[in-house]
């Protein structure tokens, strides 16, 4: 099971972070946990999807770190 401290999200509420995944910067991140190793982010330019209503997203998976800015 996940640790809760391991889910970041860009309205949680810690401030701003910076996202690596596998050592590459990853910006517009949603949500990402580092315990499972998975990151959602919107690419640019961002994509509306009319069939769901919603915003295209995509899954990164691999090694995700996260660091404060400062």
């Amino acid at each position: 099971m996940a640790r809760l401290d391991s889910f970041h999200h860009y309205n949680d509420g810690r401030g701003k972070r910076r996202v690596y995944v596998n050592g590459n910067e990853i910006e517009r991140v949603i949500w990402c946990d580092t315990s499972i190793g998975v990151a959602v982010f919107c690419p640019y330019p961002l994509h509306f999807d009319p069939r769901r209503e919603q915003v295209y997203t995509r899954r990164l998976r691999g090694t995700v770190t996260v660091e404060k800015m400062s």
